[in-house]
């Protein structure tokens, strides 16, 4: 598989490189993959986004401060901005 990558990209690629932890562009490549999929995994949460579809159909429900944020914490989950 060929990636092409923009300059700015390839450059933020070889700053990872000369930082260290990591021998070869693959392998910076393949961690922004792991932690692409993990966020994508985050964001994939039902119970989550039906509470706020929900939020948006009852605009005169008044949330408190945190409201969402403690959904976002169940299950090990980090707490999103509420």
């Amino acid at each position: 598989m060929k990636v092409l990558l923009t300059a700015h990209q390839e450059k933020f690629v070889g700053q990872k490189m000369k930082g260290g932890g990591y021998l070869s562009e693959d392998e910076v490549l393949r961690e922004a993959l792991r932690v692409y999929e993990l966020v994508e995994q985050e964001d994939n949460d039902p119970q989550l986004e039906a509470a706020l579809r929900h939020s948006l159909r009852s605009p005169l429900k008044k949330y408190k401060r945190g409201h969402f944020a403690a959904l976002a914490t169940r299950n090990g989950r980090r707490a999103l901005a509420a």
